[in-house]
């Protein structure tokens, strides 16, 4: 069996130097599915789908064709690609607001200046916010207590309506001061995270 095998091995690759030693005679040769090798002059039946190689005259291999992909392989290269391209993408990004955060603060003392004054102002807003609701609220003590005057009864046009737009002025100041809180937490860990980059920045930039 084995001197079998060796005898088609050993036809095929005769057939191949054969054709190859033709004047200008390309051979295509591969292996097919039970291992025996395949050789023509134009590509086998047996080599379509399969990796081959593009012979010279004297046998000589002038390209290794690889096998097509199959679609579990497209994907994962796809998939490959993006990732590439993201990581890429990411990087062009961080280079660009590196460069903008040195440029924009000379110091780091200059940062710190920029993020207590940005602090300071979003403070100051919620501040004023906190006491114009202080106000508010005490005014509608005072008309809660002209309400009780009325209980049990239908309340008078104008005090529902200034009970009814009070409460809504409330709300909306509630809102505000929820909305300017979340903007103070996150200007304060934005500029820490410059903070620390810039120091980094600065670091590697001194030991170069």
């Amino acid at each position: 069996m084995a001197s079998r095998r060796s005898l088609e091995v050993l036809a095929a690759l005769l057939l191949g130097l054969t054709l190859a030693n033709t004047a200008g005679a390309k051979v295509y040769c591969c292996e097919d599915a039970d291992g025996r090798r395949q050789c023509g002059d134009v590509l086998p039946q047996a080599c379509y789908g399969r990796s081959y190689r593009e012979m010279g005259p004297q046998g000589t291999i002038k390209r290794q064709i690889a096998a097509p992909l199959s679609a579990d392989e497209i994907s994962r290269r796809n998939a490959a690609e993006r990732q590439r391209q993201d990581d890429e993408a990411r990087h062009a990004q961080q280079r660009r607001f590196d460069q903008a955060l040195l440029e924009t603060y000379p110091s780091v003392d200059d940062l710190d200046r920029r993020r207590d004054r940005e602090v300071a102002d979003i403070q100051r807003a919620i501040d004023e916010a906190r006491k114009r609701d202080k106000e508010l609220r005490s005014k509608r003590l005072r008309f809660e207590k002209d309400a009780e005057l009325f209980k049990g009864r239908d309340l008078p046009r104008d005090l529902a309506a200034n009970l009814r737009s009070i409460d809504s002025e409330l709300a909306s100041h509630n809102r505000t001061i929820e909305e300017r809180t979340r903007a103070l937490e996150a200007t304060r860990a934005r500029f820490e995270a410059d903070r620390a980059r810039y120091l980094e920045l600065s670091s590697a930039a001194a030991k170069r």
